[in-house]
């Protein structure tokens, strides 16, 4: 007579309103404010005493279907439509089974006709068509992939594992996070509180220039809550490095591959091949123009060209930037 299990993991409270009834003994919330209302498996509210006095001695039928319930059979609603709550435990039975992915499929074609005979037997089952019909299908296909089946949900419940612990590990991170903010926040108002009281003392006591001991206080106050904020920042990369790269210490039978033993490692040796390099006598230029001994532009040779162009390119390096020159009569 728990609430729905996923519900449960999010902290999801049981649904209630002041205007709760029991359909069976009339008792209502306002005489009975620890009134617990539970739903059947045929979706039929009955109160938690009502469920006791008729279901402790075993097995019995329902009231208003007659179909035969046990007192375990029993649950707390999470929602206040009972079709919405039904349509959310047939999706949730149904996941648990047709757990296949878009990887266990040839092409995308196969996935989706997959998706849709899925979703079918879910419309089926929720408006009460054909439900013989679909739980022998059901229980078809579990039998004939119980194996992918239970490889499927052994993913998915370490998926469910390492995403609760990123949660927890988000949380932790934030709230100490908000520690150390306030923390920052009540040692930079007890160091002003403090530069204040010294700063009077020092004016009171001291010979020296008001100006220079108020100028000497504001740069100590400036220095030390910079060296509290550093101090914030390097816990904060710390809590980081603490944390690290989240993994779930679990092997995926689908992704293992045989080690390749290339025997000792030698530091010496470059992972990269050697570059063949050769010396030549003679080197063609790429440039259409240089395959003349003469240019076309001016008549000079391809030296001359050559030369010219690494001057003007290197001309500028050492020149001193220019300055502006003002008149005064100006």
């Amino acid at each position: 007579m728990e609430v729905f299990a996923p519900a449960q993991s999010q902290k999801i409270p049981a649904w209630r309103t002041e205007d709760d009834a029991c359909p069976q003994c009339k008792s209502g919330r306002y005489l009975n404010p620890h009134m617990k209302l539970l739903v059947s498996p045929c979706y039929h509210k009955m109160c938690e005493e009502c469920v006791g006095n008729r279901f402790n001695a075993g097995p019995a039928p329902c009231p208003e279907c007659h179909r035969i319930l046990r007192k375990n059979d029993f649950y707390q609603p999470i929602f206040e439509d009972l079709t919405v709550e039904n349509e959310v435990r047939i999706r949730q039975r149904m996941s648990m089974i047709f757990n296949k992915r878009e990887d266990d499929f040839k092409s995308l074609k196969e996935y989706n006709a997959y998706l849709e005979m899925v979703e079918d037997h879910i419309i089926r089952l929720l408006y009460d068509v054909d439900t013989n019909e679909i739980d022998h299908l059901i229980e078809r296909y579990k039998r004939e992939n119980q194996t992918s089946i239970s490889k499927n949900r052994t993913k998915q419940q370490r998926e469910h594992k390492l995403q609760r612990i990123i949660s927890d590990q988000e949380s932790i991170k934030r709230q100490q996070q908000r520690e150390d903010y306030l923390k920052q926040l009540e040692d930079e108002r007890r160091e002003k509180e403090q530069a204040k009281n010294s700063l009077i003392n020092e004016l009171a006591t001291s010979d020296k220039d008001a100006k220079e001991i108020v100028k000497s206080k504001m740069v100590q106050l400036k220095k030390s809550s910079l060296s509290n904020r550093s101090a914030s920042r390097r816990v904060q990369m710390d809590i980081e490095s603490l944390l690290g790269t989240i993994d779930d210490g679990f092997g995926d039978d689908d992704m293992e591959e045989d080690e390749v033993d290339n025997g000792p490692f030698d530091p010496s040796e470059s992972p990269y091949e050697a570059m063949k390099i050769e010396l030549r006598d003679k080197y063609d230029d790429p440039n259409p123009a240089f395959r003349q001994g003469t240019l076309a532009a001016a008549g000079v040779t391809r030296e001359m060209h050559q030369r010219y162009t690494i001057e003007g390119a290197m001309a500028g390096l050492f020149v001193p930037p220019a300055t502006e020159v003002h008149n005064s009569s100006q």
